[in-house]
């Protein structure tokens, strides 16, 4: 397992610089981006007014965001087959999404607010879901490793013990997502829902 993680360290760099353009891109080039952006958006907003009805809005809340985190943050690691292109753009629409907002409520509210938002449960979210893309990134070198051996079958042995130490760390992967997520929507459902009401 430790091994696995040890041969994770490019990925985790690469997910964080990938996931950090994006933040650039969204605060300093939004307009490029304005379509786009607003759809995303909208698409989140609709996630949220589905609450208004509920009884327990911040039950509901936790249940949201807990899901929607770990079914997303799970499913970016499967993906990564299609050779790590779909966690590379979902980094880059996190990223774009949070540098959006942080200029957006910086010019119209205050920087304070938007930190308020995001600090508290973000300081786990948002390294969970760059851990959970890196390994959707090591997936799709993996895949294009073993299209390599397709053409050089002496490399397909090596490839095939690589992929299947891999496989042997995803559950444990998923059990530190799980707990990481779980983590982050308990603060994100009461104590950034109580800042941000204040």
């Amino acid at each position: 397992m430790m091994l696995q993680f040890r041969l994770m360290k490019h990925y985790f760099i690469a997910a964080a610089l990938v996931f950090t353009l994006g933040v650039i891109l969204g605060a300093g080039y939004s307009d490029q981006f304005q379509g786009f952006i607003e759809s995303q958006l909208k698409g989140m907003e609709q996630l949220t007014q589905s609450l208004k009805d509920k009884p327990n809005q911040q039950w509901s809340l936790f249940w949201l965001i807990f899901w929607n985190n770990t079914i997303k943050s799970v499913a970016i690691i499967a993906l990564g087959a299609i050779f790590g292109v779909l966690p590379l753009l979902f980094l880059l629409v996190n990223g774009l999404l949070l540098g959006y907002l942080g200029s957006n409520f910086a010019q119209k509210e205050s920087l304070l607010y938007f930190i308020k938002g995001i600090l508290p449960h973000g300081i786990i979210e948002i390294p969970a879901i760059v851990f959970a893309c890196a390994f959707g990134l090591r997936l799709g070198a993996l895949m294009l490793k073993m299209v390599i051996a397709l053409i050089s079958p002496e490399r397909s042995v090596k490839y095939k013990e690589e992929l299947r130490g891999f496989a042997k760390a995803i559950p444990m992967v998923v059990v530190i997502l799980i707990v990481s997520l779980t983590a982050a929507a308990l603060i994100e459902s009461t104590f950034t829902y109580w800042l941000i009401k204040r």
